[in-house]
């Protein structure tokens, strides 16, 4: 995460002038409450509040990686206690040989400004006022990009759901589809009937998706396979499916329609351009609660893939990286015949 003062246009003038006042507020301190005198107060205000203008930024860097979550209470504790007692031994160090390197020797020795022991309460005093700060500028940038990100979804997931709907019913898949149907009538009617079944129940489920994010592992699944029983009927032995699913997978959570632009793919590149079968294996495993899916075809090399503009893969990994915040998650093999796409959808999200 970027240092908030290099983040924002206003954010080093802002700090230099909290410094300024801070020694300005120990001046008077040492001038009008201690009664001493205005070099002395300069003098001890100066040297002490020095090493903070450094040391103040730098807690930055120990704020971003001592997370709550990560560490847990005592962890976060014990991590703010070590660095804490760290920055405030170089803090006051490094004032007391300010005051002697600048102005010279201080016959008062290290307690020139406060008691040692004073000193070290105030330094932690500050520590914990300033990362106090660094952890609410670290919720407020959060939140802005937890919005942003909320918006970006939102209208990226109902991009999402036209282009899935406009996949599953553009005319080739329909026309093509009905054209089945209308030849098997005679030769096998019971054949017809059931793809007329398998067809409207296809239909009715994608139509039937609000934009929910989040579904079943076997629902998706099952309409997956009520898509591909569809277009083995016209592709007959060229197409060949096979799923390789743990029953603990079935309940884990998915991005809703995710899936189904890897085998339309797979049909329009694979089975669709190949004289020989094409093989579409589905892997799905769970391995440290994160569900693992493989999704891998054969195609022949010699053929002329058609148009298209990737949009499908492309908006797969925009939701991928929108829902869970990561961009690693969808990784895409492709060899001399083989095509490979490997999904991981984490499972410690809310749907």
């Amino acid at each position: 995460m970027r240092h908030p003062l290099l983040r924002n246009f206003y954010g080093i003038p802002i700090y230099i002038g909290t410094w300024i006042l801070f020694v300005l507020l120990l001046f008077i301190i040492g001038w009008y409450f201690d009664g001493n005198d205005s070099y002395s107060s300069f003098v001890n205000s100066f040297s002490f509040s020095l090493p903070l203008f450094i040391l103040g930024a730098c807690v930055w860097y120990v704020v971003c990686y001592v997370s709550m979550d990560e560490s847990g209470i005592l962890g976060f504790i014990l991590h703010h206690l070590t660095a804490g007692a760290i920055v405030v031994g170089i803090w006051v160090s490094a004032a007391y040989q300010i005051r002697i390197g600048i102005f010279g020797e201080d016959p008062e020795g290290i307690n020139y400004f406060i008691p040692l022991h004073w000193q070290v309460f105030f330094a932690f005093c500050v520590y914990d006022y300033i990362i106090l700060v660094y952890y609410l500028i670290i919720y407020y940038q959060n939140f802005q990009d937890k919005t942003i990100q909320e918006s970006e979804l939102k209208n990226l997931v109902k991009e999402a759901e036209l282009n899935a709907l406009k996949s599953q019913i553009n005319p080739h898949f329909l026309f093509n589809s009905l054209n089945s149907v209308s030849s098997l009538t005679l030769s096998s009617p019971e054949q017809s009937r059931e793809m007329v079944v398998k067809l409207s129940t296809f239909l009715r489920y994608s139509l039937g998706q609000d934009l929910k994010e989040l579904n079943s592992l076997s629902n998706e699944l099952n309409n997956i396979r009520l898509y591909l029983d569809i277009e083995k009927v016209r592709f007959g032995e060229r197409l060949v499916l096979k799923f390789n699913s743990t029953s603990d997978c079935d309940n884990l959570k998915i991005p809703n329609l995710i899936l189904q632009p890897i085998y339309e793919n797979a049909i329009k590149y694979g089975v669709h351009e190949s004289l020989e079968p094409v093989t579409i294996n589905t892997n799905c495993e769970l391995v440290n609660h994160v569900l693992k899916i493989t999704i891998s075809n054969n195609f022949d090399p010699e053929s002329i893939p058609p148009r298209g503009n990737g949009i499908g893969l492309r908006n797969i990994q925009e939701r991928l990286s929108l829902i869970y915040g990561r961009t690693d998650l969808m990784k895409i093999i492709k060899t001399e015949n083989q095509f490979t796409v490997n999904l991981e959808f984490p499972q410690n999200i809310q749907s």
